[in-house]
């Protein structure tokens, strides 16, 4: 097997960009859950507001997901997507101004990671079925979704790598910042 057939799928223009572009703006979204956990550990000292904190952002996506699927298939996913990358970097926008001016609390942080949850439903769904839409000749299809694959388990090795060392020498707003640029 050669280097030409692993990556066969990033021949599609359009694949190719989404599949840098997503794979920054992953590398982004795991450098949020991390800093976020670190900062409530750090706030609280409390290994139940961290579990809550967890469980807030997720829950929401777990519920909507199967309607964020119903809508990813009726609706446009590109313009779903875009809203949901907008809306994710307004929440990241908004957790890092709170963490820089030195006003943030557990509150907002749930308040903010519940936000999260739901642009997520959207988000994850849409994003999964655009993939299929980028590639033409569907005997690629296999390959563009395990690119996919190893993009997103990239981005989750990478991401908390590159959280621990911006949060040792810059903290926490830093990492929510940077979010807010690479989700966009």
């Amino acid at each position: 097997m050669s280097i030409r057939s692993t990556f066969r799928a990033l021949q599609y223009r359009n694949y190719c960009l989404f599949f840098l572009g997503q794979g920054t703006s992953l590398i982004g979204t795991w450098m949020q859950r991390v800093a976020t956990a670190w900062l409530v550990y750090r706030l609280t000292n409390s290994a139940v507001l961290l579990g809550v904190v967890g469980f807030v952002s997720q829950i929401p996506t777990f519920i909507l997901s199967p309607l964020g699927g119903v809508i990813a298939d009726r609706w446009n996913k590109k313009n779903i997507f875009l809203v949901t990358q907008v809306l994710a970097m307004i929440q990241a926008l908004v957790l890092a101004v709170l963490v820089v001016e030195g006003t943030i609390t557990v509150s907002w942080i749930i308040f903010l990671n519940v936000c999260l949850g739901l642009i997520n439903a959207f988000d994850i769904t849409a994003r999964q079925s655009f993939v299929v839409d980028m590639i033409e000749n569907k005997a690629d299809l296999s390959n563009a979704i395990a690119l996919n694959s190893s993009m997103v388990n990239g981005a989750r090795l990478l991401g908390p790598s590159i959280t621990g060392i911006l949060i040792a020498y810059a903290g926490e707003g830093v990492c929510f910042s940077l979010t807010a640029q690479v989700t966009w």
